[in-house]
């Protein structure tokens, strides 16, 4: 039995799934929101730097110069009627226009949200993340980053961690369902996604120590292709997309016997494209500061089952300190390792060599794990751009086998307390050096070193009733990107209604 059937095991002893750590914060209620921004990016190379754009929710441009212009609203849930377990509403809207070499007019965020008792649904596209991990200083989570566009879906969960009654509040739980629609042309025409989550919290909020562990698993299954079908790869010009192929999906389990509609690469691996991660983490009160370890393991094709690419992951610490105006708020260190994929051999009658992992792309669904150009999960593993930054397909990635150190850093600048700002300066650095392989199938003929780094500052002024000056430097240095120094800038405005 693979990890993926085990995780469905799961699933089906404790129901409803989860998003993370994240979600350990409280929701507040705040009157309607509405934000407004403008800005420019700039850049020595006509690429954007890594830290400019990655975990941007695919809202910067690939290529500078640009200018950007943004508007949001937010309206989130009444505190009083979460607390008392109430129903409510909220929703959500962001609209993106960008001018320049790759301008274009997005929409990263447009839902609609209820809250009923312990239980969300909402529809729609909005920005989350999935995995144990910091979520702020973070180089991205390996399956689910926020480096793409947000993937419209309908969604059911536990948004918080829950206590389960009969545990006296040690025991907690948080959990996603959702279905979802890929983009509609590509490789393979209007696939689906099926994505689903959950996560235990072993000690109550107040405790010294809190212990984490649980799953998310993605797939993208359905669709069309006339190409797949000419290679003997589906049945028909339509992949599996019945009733009975999602609970494959949805369980990563299938009757073999099954050759109707289904191919024997089907048979022999999974209907759809899998992968996820398995995550534990553990929590530290230390009084003045609190402390976070966490742990991503990969799966994909069933190497972890067996152990064999149990290297592979992103492992975390993260130091936080109770003091809000602190230099040193908040800082991350992170090491994600892909070089392993359970080895340079796939034998799928022999456990010990199914390996060859191939992180990120996969022979049926060819867009492999991206959205519109840009990679789902960690930016680390970029997708393949051809010309005129067109995702040539087949195969996705080029180099999904990477050691990546990274550090992230944030804080108040205290000093900087001026007469015309509302508050003190804060800032945010992250630093990132890479050492990058290839793939298995296509190596590097030398490894790739590379170094990405930025500085981002945001200063609230007291002019016209409270205005943000937003802004960034990065620094691209290495063999993978152009060597560029790049800049943000922009003025923020944020207000409520009253």
């Amino acid at each position: 039995m693979s990890e993926l059937s085990k995780v469905a095991l799961w699933l089906c002893a404790f129901g409803l799934t989860t998003p993370l750590v994240k979600a350990q914060i409280q929701t507040v209620k705040a009157p309607t929101q509405y934000s407004g921004e403008l800005g420019s990016y700039f850049s020595s190379s006509a690429r954007t730097p890594f830290w400019l754009r990655s975990n941007e929710y695919g809202i910067v441009p690939l290529k500078s110069p640009a200018a950007t212009a943004r508007f949001g609203l937010y309206s989130d849930y009444d505190s009083a009627k979460v607390a008392n377990r109430k129903t409510d509403y909220g929703y959500g809207i962001n609209l993106v226009g960008n001018i320049g070499p790759a301008g274009g007019v997005l929409l990263p965020e447009l839902y609609a949200k209820i809250r009923f008792n312990i239980f969300e649904i909402y529809a729609g596209r909005r920005r989350e993340h999935f995995g144990l991990a910091d979520t702020s200083l973070t180089s991205g989570s390996y399956a689910w980053s926020g480096n793409a566009l947000p993937i419209p879906k309908i969604q059911i969960s536990i948004p918080q961690f829950t206590p389960l009654r009969f545990t006296k509040g040690w025991l907690s739980v948080m959990g996603t369902f959702a279905h979802g629609w890929m983009q509609p042309k590509g490789y393979v025409n209007h696939s689906l996604l099926h994505q689903k989550t959950l996560y235990f919290r072993l000690g109550r909020p107040h405790d010294v120590v809190r212990l984490y562990a649980g799953f998310n698993h993605q797939a993208i299954w359905g669709g069309e292709s006339k190409e797949l079908q000419r290679l003997g790869l589906t049945v028909g010009p339509t992949l599996p997309s019945s009733f009975r192929d999602y609970i494959y999906v949805v369980t990563g389990l299938l009757n073999k016997k099954d050759t109707t509609k289904l191919t024997n690469f089907d048979i022999t691996n999974r209907v759809g494209n899998h992968l996820g991660t398995i995550d534990l983490g553990a929590e530290i009160d230390l009084v003045r500061y609190s402390l976070f370890l966490y742990r991503q393991n990969i799966y994909e094709d069933g190497s972890l089952f067996y152990l064999i690419n149990i290297t592979d992951g992103l492992n975390g610490i993260r130091l936080r300190s109770s003091d809000a105006n602190s230099f040193f708020r908040e800082v991350v260190f992170e090491l994600l390792n892909t070089k392993s994929q359970g080895g340079p051999e796939f034998v799928i009658e022999d456990p010990l060599k199914r390996g060859k992992d191939d992180y990120f792309n996969h022979s049926q669904f060819r867009d492999g794990w991206g959205y519109y150009g840009r990679g789902i999960g960690t930016p680390f593993i970029p997708p393949n751009m051809g010309p005129n930054d067109a995702n040539p397909k087949n195969p996705f990635t080029l180099n999904n086998r990477v050691t990546v150190w990274h550090l992230g850093i944030s804080g108040t600048l205290v000093p900087l307390k001026a007469s015309f700002l509302e508050s003190p300066v804060t800032y945010q650095t992250k630093l990132s050096i890479s050492n990058s392989l290839g793939t298995y199938n296509f190596p590097f003929a030398r490894p790739k070193n590379q170094f990405s780094g930025i500085v981002s500052l945001i200063a609230p002024t007291t002019w016209l009733g409270g205005l943000n000056i937003r802004g960034s430097v990065a620094i691209d240095a290495g063999d993978l990107y152009p060597n560029s120094v790049g800049a943000y800038i922009g003025l923020q405005k944020v207000w409520q209604s009253k």
